[in-house]
């Protein structure tokens, strides 16, 4: 795997993506099972939560996915393993 320098605000990208994907899973995870959903149990509050919380993930997604860091040739070749590299680097 080729060495990266990431830029501190690429690396605080990753992290708010995570904290992002944690808190959909907090609220899926405290929702009524499928079934139940389908069933008519999930209530207006739990949908503007899961609405709420999968918007955020999406926008912190796209932040992520825009960074102009992600636009430099060395990048552009083997994205995967950029992308690789900076989960790694993110989580140290």
């Amino acid at each position: 795997m080729a060495d990266y320098d990431f830029p501190p605000d690429l690396l605080d990208l990753q992290r708010a993506y995570w904290k992002t994907d944690e808190e959909v899973q907090r609220v899926t995870a405290a929702l009524p099972s499928s079934q139940e959903v389908l069933e008519g149990a999930m209530t207006d509050e739990q949908r503007e939560e899961l609405t709420a919380a999968r918007s955020a993930r999406l926008d912190a997604l796209e932040a992520l996915n825009r960074h102009p860091w992600w636009e430099q040739p060395e990048q552009r070749r083997d994205r995967h393993a950029a992308w690789m590299a900076l989960q790694k680097a993110a989580k140290a």
